[in-house]
């Protein structure tokens, strides 16, 4: 059974890009648009590893890490946050709501396959 990766971002080209290249890699996917419905899925998938744009509308990445770091079904899931705002300071930021890894966007398809192999359990 392949695992499951839960693609959170706004903007819907980011999401149909990084859909693609993981189910090329064998993996499949599940999406989100707004940080709300990246913990609403998250809680119905059960996703093995969930990539978290940082900002998005009605809930941010920021604040729906820290939301899933305390939900127990979502608490031990690895996410990776994906972020397109690269600022000093961010990725500390980042990890301290909860989030696992960090990952800049633009970015080669292969290096979100590697991030995510990191953290599938």
């Amino acid at each position: 059974m392949s695992v499951k990766i839960l693609v959170a971002d706004d903007d819907s080209d980011n999401r149909t890009i990084v859909t693609e290249t993981l189910e090329a890699a064998g993996y499949q996917v599940c999406v989100a648009a707004n940080g709300l419905e990246a913990i609403e899925v998250a809680v119905r998938e059960s996703p093995g590893v969930i990539l978290l744009d940082l900002s998005m509308p009605k809930l941010d990445g920021w604040k729906a890490a820290e939301r899933m770091k305390q939900i127990p079904q979502t608490a031990k899931i690895p996410i990776i946050a994906f972020t397109a705002h690269a600022m000093t300071g961010d990725e500390l930021k980042a990890k301290s709501a909860g989030c696992d890894d960090y990952l800049s966007k633009p970015c080669l398809p292969s290096k979100i396959i590697e991030k995510v192999k990191q953290w599938i359990r």
